[in-house]
């Protein structure tokens, strides 16, 4: 029974997965996942080189400053390019991104299978292939903690390790940003379970600690700010066992340093500086060799952004919407880049806060030292990751999926302990609080990950009708209204689809409603304000433009709409 509920469980959960990586936007709109950005580097690996395989357009060789956000956008945002967060350097592409995901996953699958995997179904493998891992350690404590738990057990730690550690959130956009990412949380957790295992057996460690550190070391490769959860190798060595023997200590190191060296000959080769990842070359939507990317002053800020940011709830499906940027933007500090998609964790997957059980229940219940060790290094990699990214100028989904998912761990192991608690009274207290908190939890990231979507697939299509390319729009915002059909976005890209055919009286009429729909979307009002003065409806335009303008006052489109405008009335 236990067995056939947690099977049942985690078939759930990996059909989530599914559903949310096939519906969302991928491979940067590309239709060909030979053309993604991991088969690029995986190709050009096959070939004997670094440079991912594409050809560099003869018009960014011309640019005075490729780097220059302004001067290189024709590039980097055309479909016929697609090279948005490339690296550029002497005259090649790179990814910034590590190697391991091509080297372990892309390019094995190409010589197996004669095909390209594509960005959605590698994130979908990891993500699962890390619940499983995860699921073994949790299963093992459980063992140790209470081996006579109820049947259910296992399966709701699958919901709290699979939904509540927001992979799905993680998932719903899965590109080439996410796969370093999920590969790293599929390291981490490789790492922790075999320290498991060597804090099981002090005298005889040396073996899985030299796993540890090899896992630790991938994950450093395909992401440099999992460099901080190193300090896990460590954690052995608080038993006198481990630390007298001279191979553990050696097993902590070498495999780390190896992964670390390569690493440094990888960025030396590309770059010509072991420590210089490319990042500095990296054309984007901001001038990234110029910015302020860690600083003290974003920490507060980021805190909050990642574990108590409240997100917008309504009736229109999937309920719950990214919160307004025109709010968080005014209370940025100096040089923050921003948020995207973001929500506070512990406020919106409140299950996490039974993390806080574990160390009670090793104090109250003098759990062994196993135990102590084991919560002790996925606190760590949870808090070292949440302070690292902390001082990073952005905030975004993606980047609270390299410390969620230890807080879910911890988190999973303190339902058992409650659940392996003496008094049924106390258990039965414990339920009222827990099983709320675990549906929210669990259909917080599922809810988000669909909006995820359907804003992407929207903001694809209203992309498609800026480089004119209609049909590609009218697919992408078909799957959008799929999604939620009431979204004021997807209304929206509806319209300005009208606009593009031409269609202006039915455009307006949309719009018209739009804004009385939703008379806070600034957006809207800008768009109607565009329609009406292209019908000459001036003062009628600015008006609109004006209600824009104080709804969304940083926006800089509106506010050059608005110039224009009254410049023209004048």
């Amino acid at each position: 029974m236990e067995f056939r509920l947690a099977s049942a469980a985690f078939i759930a959960v990996f059909a989530t997965y599914l559903f949310l990586g096939g519906i969302g936007v991928t491979d940067r709109g590309n239709p060909h996942p030979r053309d993604a950005a991991f088969n690029l580097l995986a190709r050009g690996l096959l070939s004997g080189h670094l440079y991912i395989d594409k050809e560099v357009p003869p018009v960014l060789e011309q640019l005075k400053d490729p780097y220059d956000p302004s001067a290189n956008r024709a590039v980097r945002d055309d479909p016929r390019y697609r090279l948005h967060d490339f690296s550029y350097y002497r005259g090649k592409l790179y990814l910034y991104f590590g190697v391991p995901p091509a080297l372990f996953l892309f390019v094995p699958w190409h010589l197996v299978t004669g095909g390209w995997l594509a960005h959605w179904a590698a994130v979908v493998f990891l993500c699962s292939a890390g619940l499983l891992v995860n699921l073994s350690l949790v299963n093992a404590v459980r063992i140790r903690i209470t081996p006579g738990g109820p049947p259910w057990l296992m399966a709701i730690c699958t919901l709290i390790l699979g939904l509540g550690s927001y992979a799905p959130l993680l998932v719903a956009r899965a590109d080439m940003w996410e796969i370093p990412i999920a590969f790293s949380y599929l390291s981490i957790s490789v790492a922790l379970r075999c320290l498991w295992e060597a804090f099981g057996n002090p005298g005889r460690s040396a073996k899985w600690i030299a796993f540890a550190s090899a896992a630790v070391g991938a994950a450093f490769a395909a992401r440099p700010t999992a460099l901080p959860n190193a300090a896990i190798l460590l954690i052995p060595f608080f038993s006198r066992e481990t630390r007298r023997s001279a191979w553990a200590w050696v097993a902590s190191a070498a495999p780390l340093a190896l992964c670390g060296a390569g690493v440094g000959l990888y960025n030396a080769l590309r770059f010509g500086d072991p420590f210089d990842f490319g990042m500095s070359y990296q054309m984007a939507g901001v001038y990234v060799a110029r910015l302020h990317a860690f600083s003290p002053r974003y920490v507060w800020t980021n805190l909050g952004f990642y574990l108590f940011q409240e997100v917008r709830w309504s009736s229109v499906f999937p309920f719950t919407h990214e919160p307004l940027l025109g709010p968080l933007r005014a209370h940025l500090p100096l040089n923050h880049g921003g948020v995207e998609h973001i929500s506070g964790a512990l406020l919106n997957a409140p299950i996490l806060w039974a993390a806080a059980a574990v160390p009670a229940f090793v104090w109250l219940r003098h759990r062994g030292q196993r135990i102590l060790l084991f919560a002790a290094s996925a606190a760590w990699v949870a808090l070292s990751s949440l302070a690292t990214l902390s001082f990073f100028f952005g905030a975004c989904s993606r980047y609270q999926f390299e410390f969620v998912p230890e807080l879910a761990l911890l988190a999973a192991v303190g339902v058992i302990e409650i659940e392996g608690a003496g008094t049924g009274r106390f258990r039965a207290i414990a339920r009222c609080a827990w099983i709320p908190a675990l549906v929210i939890s669990s259909a917080f990231p599922v809810l988000y990950g669909i909006e995820r979507c359907a804003m992407d697939h929207n903001y694809s299509g209203i992309a498609c009708l800026a480089y004119g390319d209609v049909s590609g729009a009218q697919r992408e915002l078909e799957t959008a209204r799929f999604l939620s059909p009431r979204n004021p976005l997807s209304k929206l890209g509806s319209a300005l689809l009208l606009v593009t055919e031409r269609r202006y009286p039915e455009a307006q009429a949309a719009l018209e409603a739009l804004v009385r729909d939703f008379p806070d979307y600034a957006k809207a009002h800008f768009a109607l304000g565009n329609v009406l003065a292209g019908e000459g409806r001036r003062d009628e335009a600015i008006a609109q433009f004006r209600s824009a303008y104080r709804l969304d006052p940083d926006d800089a489109t509106i506010k050059a709409g608005l110039d224009a405008a009254l410049a023209g009335k004048r």
